[in-house]
């Protein structure tokens, strides 16, 4: 987690720097969400696994320069979900189908209507995905995303927010990664596998 936490710092560090009395926006967005979809690919033996749906958690926090409808956003979401498998992975302590997906992306936002109470929006991110499978196994996928949704404001600071993500995984680290403990090869496959979040949130503006 660590390593994708520096790798959000390091995107957000490389956005164009903007003065201080350029900065008329600062977001926090707290969310819980419901995930599905994903698939990972044994390469020895053919067979595929898919990712169980279940609940997944996260932030956004974003800047915006002048102009009020772009927004550079940094996101981090956790999801805590298991294997369609007994024991996908072989071996081990027997608990190694469970599986933890952490991800940090770095992108930008377009808010259509930025002054207006409700406020359509869409999003377009990369960055990086960390599986781990209890027990130890570990590969990172680099990660796309693109999502939609609306901001609906209470209060000129703060308001509520419903977002649809598509998420991209691509090419992990490695096919052994994975299977710490025995020689499977349980990885993202060559073309990607694809997941869906649907969040809603808690919306701050400063």
């Amino acid at each position: 987690m660590r390593r994708l936490f520096a790798l959000l710092a390091l995107a957000l560090a490389a956005a164009p720097p903007l003065r201080a009395q350029e900065v008329r926006i600062v977001e926090l967005t707290p969310f819980l969400g419901a995930r599905s979809g994903g698939r990972l690919k044994d390469f020895g033996t053919g067979e595929w696994f898919s990712v169980r749906p279940s609940w997944s958690w996260g932030f956004v926090a974003g800047i915006a320069p002048g102009r009020p409808n772009l927004i550079f956003e940094g996101t981090f979401l956790r999801q805590a979900t298991r294997l369609d498998a007994e024991n996908a992975f072989l071996g081990g302590d027997g608990n190694l189908h469970d599986l933890d997906l952490e991800t940090g992306l770095a992108g930008v936002q377009w808010d259509f209507a930025p002054k207006a109470r409700v406020r359509p929006f869409v999003s377009g991110a990369v960055g990086a995905t960390s599986f781990e499978a209890q027990g130890g196994g570990y590969t990172t996928s680099f990660t796309a995303s693109l999502s939609g949704g609306v901001k609906v404001m209470t209060t000129r600071g703060f308001g509520l927010k419903v977002q649809m993500r598509a998420l991209g995984f691509f090419s992990g680290s490695s096919r052994r990664d994975l299977c710490r403990w025995s020689s499977c090869e349980v990885a993202v496959p060559s073309n990607g596998t694809y997941q869906v979040d649907l969040s809603a949130g808690t919306f701050f503006a400063f």
